[in-house]
């Protein structure tokens, strides 16, 4: 290869062999200067492209990390918030599981609360108040300090733990609603029972007439003390200081109240059923006829009028219109006032 100068060009000639033809080509005389121009504004590109797809790599580098790392937050927060979900809803499982135990025990409550009043409606006697008040308190009060009484050492719960607990509160949940499905069909019945019981509870004369428990004559035969000689005494006589209060034995309605030269002044309460109570030689009467009295409500003050040896109440229960012994009936004492 030969180069061949002129005025304005240049010949660029090829001779492969001695076999071949020679090849002859003529560029302009400043292709010399061009050349290198063109491969230097190569290179500049070369080098621009790859300085752009550097700067294009970087930019996306730094946006792939900022989203990387954005994820990495969001991922975090969402990790943290799961896990603040996660303890609620342990707690939430707590409280359940605690709040199932707790009606299961007042399901058992009530469950005696029926027995109670079937016992108390079948046998129509006693009082009611003192027959349930004394179980279900006790259950309440035993539940109210398994509940308060906490302690020990903080340890976390696993998921096997709430998996363990979640099963035990699915089953207890399941035989609640098997026991109310079972009692709410006989709801109301115990209820009528109940309310039963409490009425006859009421109008039963169980209360102690006056705050004394001393008795100085019993139902019965007795030496009268006025004659000294063999006599009925139809009531029971209570021994009490002048004015003491006296209270009615059970619910009813005032059917006599008014004095005699024998009983003095005296009150006779009717309690349907065929009972009725009556007080006598009292000082001073505080009710009067057709009143309708509570059990326990204040009728009178003890006195010894008409035909008594002292201050005392006279204190007598009628069954039909006849007088029966009240010790019996006596099994509860006077509130207090």
């Amino acid at each position: 290869m030969k180069f061949f100068r002129g005025k304005k060009e240049f010949t660029l000639l090829f001779i492969p062999d001695a076999n071949r033809r020679t090849v002859r080509i003529k560029l302009p005389h400043y292709s010399l200067y061009m050349a290198p121009a063109l491969i230097v504004l190569i290179w500049i590109g070369i080098a621009s492209a790859f300085y752009l797809l550097h700067t294009n790599y970087e930019q996306t580098m730094s946006l792939i990390k900022q989203t990387f790392n954005g994820q990495e937050r969001q991922l975090s927060r969402q990790i943290t918030l799961k896990n603040s979900e996660l303890e609620k809803l342990q707690a939430g499982l707590i409280d359940i599981s605690q709040q199932t135990r707790a009606f299961n025990a007042k399901l058992e409550v009530i469950k005696k609360l029926k027995n109670a009043a079937e016992l108390i409606t079948l046998s129509g006697k006693a009082s009611a108040d003192g027959v349930v008040v004394e179980e279900a308190g006790a259950d309440i009060a035993d539940l109210h300090t398994a509940l308060l009484d906490m302690g020990g050492p903080e340890v976390e719960i696993t998921p096997e733990d709430a998996a363990i607990l979640l099963d035990g509160t699915k089953q207890s949940l399941t035989m609640l609603v098997t026991d109310l499905t079972l009692m709410l069909g006989t709801l109301a019945e115990t209820e009528a029972m109940l309310q039963e019981a409490e009425h006859l509870a009421s109008i039963t004369p169980t209360l102690w007439p006056v705050a004394s428990r001393q008795i100085t004559s019993r139902f019965g035969m007795r030496r009268d003390p006025f004659t000294n000689k063999p006599s009925m005494h139809t009531g029971m006589d209570i021994a009490s200081n002048l004015n003491d209060p006296v209270y009615a034995a059970a619910e009813g309605q005032v059917i006599l109240a008014e004095w005699d030269s024998q009983r003095g002044n005296h009150i006779r309460i009717d309690h349907t059923g065929g009972l009725q109570t009556e007080y006598l030689h009292l000082n001073k009467m505080l009710v009067k006829n057709g009143d309708k009295l509570l059990k326990g409500q204040l009728i009178g003050l003890v006195g010894t009028t008409g035909r008594s040896t002292g201050a005392h109440l006279h204190y007598e229960v009628l069954k039909h219109e006849v007088p029966i012994d009240p010790s019996p009936y006596l099994t509860e004492s006077l509130p207090d006032y």
